[in-house]
């Protein structure tokens, strides 16, 4: 049932974002773009923003294209909320890293959470001034690949 529900949540909350992420222009032969020295930093306010719902921070990161598709504060409120009831909170951060996926720079952290038996993967796509592109989210194990 739990998957279930993690499976739901990526459908409703994360393919809208990511296929504005994917579908950018950079691609995967091309140089990822050069990210700020506190990027890591910012990666993680973007989770914390995420899930304690400080959607105006968020959208304060994203481009105007990013905010055109949002709408409002509205939608990324709504989106924490189901995180919080579908996921729970996170109780242990396991990994941080950045990778590229279709030429653009990620920032991944995978965490156990408390409604989850196994590690979840929270992704965010990043512009080369640190600006929020778009996110992915779900189990660690199916992550989707990235560039060699």
């Amino acid at each position: 049932m739990r998957i279930r529900h993690t499976l739901l949540l990526i459908l409703t909350i994360a393919i809208p974002l990511v296929a504005r992420a994917q579908a950018t222009p950079s691609a995967a032969s091309s140089k990822p773009a050069q990210l700020p020295a506190d990027s890591m930093e910012l990666g993680r306010r973007y989770a914390i923003w995420l899930y304690t719902a400080q959607s105006d921070s968020i959208i304060a990161h994203m481009d105007s294209a990013g905010r055109a598709q949002v709408g409002n504060a509205d939608r990324i409120t709504n989106d924490a909320a189901q995180i919080a009831t579908r996921v729970g909170s996170e109780t242990k951060v396991l990994e941080e890293k950045f990778i590229t996926r279709n030429g653009a720079r990620q920032y991944w952290r995978t965490s156990t959470f408390s409604n989850l038996s196994e590690p979840f993967l929270v992704r965010f796509v990043m512009g080369s001034k640190g600006e929020f592109l778009g996110r992915g989210l779900g189990p660690a194990s199916q992550a989707p690949p990235i560039d060699p």
